[in-house]
Protein backbone atom coordinates (compact mmCIF):
# COMPACT_ATOMS: atom_id res chain seq x y z
CA UNK A 1 0.00 0.00 0.00
CA UNK A 2 1.38 3.32 -1.21
CA UNK A 3 2.02 5.28 1.86
CA UNK A 4 -0.06 8.93 2.21
CA UNK A 5 2.81 11.65 1.72
CA UNK A 6 0.22 14.30 3.48
CA UNK A 7 0.62 12.49 6.71
CA UNK A 8 4.14 13.65 7.00
CA UNK A 9 3.80 17.30 7.62
CA UNK A 10 1.12 16.56 10.54
CA UNK A 11 3.04 14.33 11.79
CA UNK A 12 6.28 16.96 11.78
CA UNK A 13 3.80 19.38 13.29
CA UNK A 14 2.66 16.85 16.08
CA UNK A 15 5.95 16.10 16.59
CA UNK A 16 6.72 19.85 16.93
CA UNK A 17 4.15 20.40 19.15
CA UNK A 18 5.17 17.39 21.45
CA UNK A 19 8.51 18.98 21.81
CA UNK A 20 7.35 22.19 22.59
CA UNK A 21 5.11 21.21 25.48
CA UNK A 22 7.93 18.82 26.62
CA UNK A 23 10.32 21.93 27.10
CA UNK A 24 7.39 23.88 28.76
CA UNK A 25 7.75 21.04 31.13
CA UNK A 26 11.36 21.75 31.72
CA UNK A 27 10.94 25.37 32.46
CA UNK A 28 8.31 25.29 34.42
CA UNK A 29 10.55 22.70 36.15
CA UNK A 30 8.37 19.71 36.20
CA UNK A 31 11.09 17.45 35.27
CA UNK A 32 14.13 17.40 36.44
CA UNK A 33 17.92 16.56 35.87
CA UNK A 34 18.49 12.08 35.61
CA UNK A 35 14.81 12.02 35.74
CA UNK A 36 13.23 8.69 33.64
CA UNK A 37 10.90 10.01 31.12
CA UNK A 38 7.53 7.69 31.54
CA UNK A 39 5.70 7.87 27.86
CA UNK A 40 1.70 7.07 29.95
CA UNK A 41 2.89 10.09 32.04
CA UNK A 42 3.53 12.25 29.33
CA UNK A 43 0.68 10.64 27.17
CA UNK A 44 -1.57 11.73 29.88
CA UNK A 45 -0.17 15.14 31.01
CA UNK A 46 0.55 16.02 27.15
CA UNK A 47 -2.93 14.58 26.48
CA UNK A 48 -0.77 13.27 22.91
CA UNK A 49 -0.22 9.89 22.09
CA UNK A 50 3.15 8.03 22.35
CA UNK A 51 4.28 8.23 18.85
CA UNK A 52 5.09 12.61 18.78
CA UNK A 53 6.02 12.30 22.14
CA UNK A 54 8.86 9.74 21.11
CA UNK A 55 9.72 12.45 18.15
CA UNK A 56 9.90 15.30 20.25
CA UNK A 57 11.92 13.35 22.81
CA UNK A 58 14.44 12.51 19.34
CA UNK A 59 14.23 16.22 18.85
CA UNK A 60 15.15 17.00 21.96
CA UNK A 61 17.74 14.66 22.10
CA UNK A 62 19.39 16.40 19.70
CA UNK A 63 20.02 19.10 21.31
CA UNK A 64 21.27 17.59 24.35
CA UNK A 65 18.47 18.36 26.58
CA UNK A 66 17.35 14.38 27.08
CA UNK A 67 19.40 11.21 26.39
CA UNK A 68 18.07 7.72 25.46
CA UNK A 69 19.23 4.63 26.67
CA UNK A 70 18.91 1.14 24.98
CA UNK A 71 15.92 -0.77 26.62
CA UNK A 72 15.66 1.80 28.97
CA UNK A 73 14.47 4.91 27.12
CA UNK A 74 14.62 8.75 27.68
CA UNK A 75 15.92 10.21 30.63
CA UNK A 76 16.51 13.88 31.19
CA UNK A 77 20.11 14.82 30.83
CA UNK A 78 21.97 15.80 33.82
CA UNK A 79 24.86 18.97 33.82
CA UNK A 80 27.21 19.01 36.18
CA UNK A 81 28.72 21.72 38.10
CA UNK A 82 32.12 21.66 35.78
CA UNK A 83 29.74 21.46 32.94
CA UNK A 84 27.44 24.33 34.13
CA UNK A 85 30.93 26.52 34.80
CA UNK A 86 31.95 26.06 30.67
CA UNK A 87 28.14 26.88 29.69
CA UNK A 88 28.69 30.18 31.72
CA UNK A 89 32.44 30.83 30.38
CA UNK A 90 31.39 30.49 26.87
CA UNK A 91 28.45 32.45 27.20
CA UNK A 92 30.10 35.56 28.78
CA UNK A 93 32.62 35.59 25.99
CA UNK A 94 29.52 35.12 22.97
CA UNK A 95 27.81 37.93 24.90
CA UNK A 96 30.88 40.49 24.95
CA UNK A 97 30.99 39.42 20.98
CA UNK A 98 26.85 40.42 20.80
CA UNK A 99 27.23 43.73 22.86
CA UNK A 100 30.29 44.48 20.01
CA UNK A 101 28.07 44.37 17.16
CA UNK A 102 24.31 45.91 18.78
CA UNK A 103 26.67 49.05 19.81
CA UNK A 104 28.34 48.80 16.52
CA UNK A 105 25.19 48.17 13.94
CA UNK A 106 22.08 49.47 15.89
CA UNK A 107 19.47 51.58 14.62
CA UNK A 108 16.50 53.70 16.93
CA UNK A 109 14.02 51.48 15.97
CA UNK A 110 16.25 48.53 17.84
CA UNK A 111 16.59 50.39 20.76
CA UNK A 112 12.94 50.74 21.17
CA UNK A 113 12.14 46.68 20.47
CA UNK A 114 14.96 46.31 23.20
CA UNK A 115 13.89 49.10 26.02
CA UNK A 116 9.73 47.26 25.49
CA UNK A 117 11.51 43.73 26.11
CA UNK A 118 12.95 45.27 29.55
CA UNK A 119 9.64 46.82 30.37
CA UNK A 120 8.14 43.14 29.95
CA UNK A 121 10.60 41.61 32.11
CA UNK A 122 10.19 43.85 34.60
CA UNK A 123 6.72 44.17 34.96
CA UNK A 124 6.10 40.09 34.59
CA UNK A 125 4.72 39.53 38.37
CA UNK A 126 5.69 36.26 39.09
CA UNK A 127 8.34 35.76 41.93
CA UNK A 128 9.72 32.85 40.32
CA UNK A 129 11.79 31.76 36.82
CA UNK A 130 8.93 30.73 35.44
CA UNK A 131 8.34 29.60 31.54
CA UNK A 132 7.59 33.10 30.69
CA UNK A 133 10.54 35.03 32.65
CA UNK A 134 12.29 32.75 30.75
CA UNK A 135 10.81 33.70 27.43
CA UNK A 136 11.06 37.14 28.69
CA UNK A 137 14.82 37.38 29.48
CA UNK A 138 16.00 35.58 26.35
CA UNK A 139 13.96 37.50 24.31
CA UNK A 140 16.09 40.50 25.79
CA UNK A 141 19.27 38.87 24.96
CA UNK A 142 18.60 37.86 21.29
CA UNK A 143 17.15 41.46 20.75
CA UNK A 144 20.76 42.35 21.43
CA UNK A 145 21.89 39.94 19.29
CA UNK A 146 19.76 40.79 16.11
CA UNK A 147 20.61 44.30 16.84
CA UNK A 148 24.19 44.09 15.27
CA UNK A 149 23.35 42.81 11.99
CA UNK A 150 24.62 39.15 11.84
CA UNK A 151 22.42 36.87 10.70
CA UNK A 152 24.86 34.05 11.26
CA UNK A 153 26.15 35.14 14.45
CA UNK A 154 22.02 35.37 15.74
CA UNK A 155 21.03 32.10 14.24
CA UNK A 156 24.41 30.63 16.25
CA UNK A 157 23.81 32.53 19.96
CA UNK A 158 19.51 32.16 19.81
CA UNK A 159 20.25 28.14 19.13
CA UNK A 160 23.18 28.13 22.17
CA UNK A 161 20.59 29.85 24.38
CA UNK A 162 17.85 27.20 23.65
CA UNK A 163 20.37 24.58 24.39
CA UNK A 164 21.56 26.48 27.92
CA UNK A 165 18.67 27.36 29.17
CA UNK A 166 16.49 24.16 28.82
CA UNK A 167 19.63 21.80 30.04
CA UNK A 168 20.33 23.62 33.37
CA UNK A 169 17.78 24.02 36.07
CA UNK A 170 16.75 27.83 35.59
CA UNK A 171 14.30 28.10 38.80
CA UNK A 172 17.39 28.78 40.40
CA UNK A 173 17.85 31.75 39.13
CA UNK A 174 14.45 32.97 40.58
CA UNK A 175 16.47 34.33 43.67
CA UNK A 176 17.71 36.90 41.65
CA UNK A 177 15.02 38.51 39.37
CA UNK A 178 15.27 42.10 40.86
CA UNK A 179 19.13 42.37 40.67
CA UNK A 180 18.37 40.46 36.71
CA UNK A 181 15.68 43.46 35.69
CA UNK A 182 17.94 46.22 36.80
CA UNK A 183 20.95 44.89 35.02
CA UNK A 184 18.66 45.15 32.01
CA UNK A 185 17.71 48.66 32.68
CA UNK A 186 21.26 49.75 32.84
CA UNK A 187 22.02 47.66 30.22
CA UNK A 188 19.77 49.11 27.91
CA UNK A 189 21.24 52.57 28.98
CA UNK A 190 24.75 51.54 27.89
CA UNK A 191 23.70 51.00 24.58
CA UNK A 192 21.56 54.45 24.29
CA UNK A 193 24.82 55.74 25.11
CA UNK A 194 26.95 53.61 23.11
CA UNK A 195 29.31 52.57 26.07
CA UNK A 196 31.04 49.71 24.97
CA UNK A 197 32.86 49.16 28.10
CA UNK A 198 30.27 49.88 30.66
CA UNK A 199 27.87 47.65 28.82
CA UNK A 200 30.46 44.82 28.74
CA UNK A 201 30.85 45.29 32.20
CA UNK A 202 27.21 44.93 33.02
CA UNK A 203 26.59 41.75 31.15
CA UNK A 204 29.91 40.42 32.92
CA UNK A 205 28.50 41.03 36.21
CA UNK A 206 25.24 40.07 34.78
CA UNK A 207 26.29 36.88 33.94
CA UNK A 208 28.93 35.96 36.48
CA UNK A 209 25.97 36.48 38.37
CA UNK A 210 23.74 33.32 37.12
CA UNK A 211 26.89 31.52 36.83
CA UNK A 212 27.09 31.78 40.95
CA UNK A 213 23.17 30.70 41.52
CA UNK A 214 23.59 27.82 39.23
CA UNK A 215 27.09 26.29 41.06
CA UNK A 216 25.83 26.42 43.84
CA UNK A 217 22.65 24.68 43.20
CA UNK A 218 24.79 22.04 41.48
CA UNK A 219 27.20 22.11 44.52
CA UNK A 220 29.75 23.42 42.69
Amino acid sequence: MASNPARKPQDASKAAQAYDAIKGLIASNRLHPGQKLIYRDLERELDMSKTPIINGLMMLEQEGVVHSEKNRGFFMRSVSAAEAAQIYDLRERLENISIEYAIRNHQPKDLRILAECVRQYGAHPSSLYDRRRLDLDTAIHMQIARMGRNDFFSTMIERFYQSIYFRLNVGVLGASIERFADDHERLLEAIRRKSLAEAKTILRSHTRAARKLMLAALGG
